[in-house]
């Protein structure tokens, strides 16, 4: 019968080079995300800035104006819980008509039932708004805020990405558990303060939603976060390095 290593020191390297490896990808998965939302954020940005220029249709309608329509509710799924949401499936006279859906249970989404008439906003051949006599609610189709969720999680990745590769080339240059047991503190201080920042910028387009889309506001509260953080950063890391 083969026996395990004394002290299970070779299992824990192996153990500690395939964590860091892991996280690496990891890592490297964040940050080619975050990439991918932040070379998607001009388009983004244009697409709300040519609804919030949009007016309503008059004449011949064309595709960047703004029409209403009625349409007929087939069939509506609601789901409720860590991410509630749902669907409604209504039906028309125009190519908008077909399934839409929503992020959120509001009035409107938790009222309506099949069989009700409901009044669409169209916008370039989506249904963006929702609406009976007693309340309406925006559909996943609606610009307003995309931008911002697209800054807020591209950051948040990023940051994320940046702090699992640099944790993840630690641990391959100090591959032994004992040294995981006596990490610098100032890997724990960046770790805090990425996570902390990551989960604001997450937080932020969360907290603006409904209140205001437009981007500037969101860098606007996002900066100063960031500037603490990276403050609190180097002045800890100088009197860490002041001689004693």
């Amino acid at each position: 019968m083969t026996r395990a290593p004394r002290h299970g020191k070779p299992y824990d390297t192996r153990r500690l080079r395939i964590r860091a490896v892991l996280i690496g990808l990891a890592g490297v998965s964040a940050l080619v995300a975050g990439t991918v939302l932040f070379a998607w954020l001009p388009h983004a940005v244009a697409e709300e800035r040519a609804f919030r220029a949009a007016t309503e249709c008059r004449g011949a309608a064309t595709t960047d104006c703004l029409r209403a329509g009625w349409y007929t509710v087939e069939s509506v799924q609601v789901h409720r819980g860590k991410s509630p949401g749902g669907w409604v499936v209504v039906s028309g006279p125009d190519e908008a008509a077909g399934e839409v859906e929503f992020s959120g249970v509001g009035d409107f989404l938790d009222q309506v039932r099949p069989g009700d008439r409901v009044a669409g906003t169209i916008w370039r051949g989506r249904i963006i708004v929702l609406s009976n006599e007693r309340a309406a609610q925006r559909t996943n189709s609606h610009p307003a805020g995309d931008s911002q969720f697209a800054a807020g999680t591209g950051t948040a990745l990023l940051l994320a990405g940046g702090l699992g590769v640099h944790l993840s080339q630690w641990s391959l240059r100090h591959q032994e558990a004992a040294a995981w047991r006596r990490k610098p503190a100032a890997l724990g201080r960046s770790t805090w303060a990425v996570g902390l920042l990551s989960a604001w910028s997450f937080l932020l387009p969360v907290l603006l939603h409904g209140r205001s889309t437009d981007l500037g506001v969101y860098f606007a509260l996002w900066t100063p976060a960031a500037l603490t953080a990276c403050a609190v950063l180097i002045h800890v890391g100088r009197r860490g390095r002041a001689p004693r």
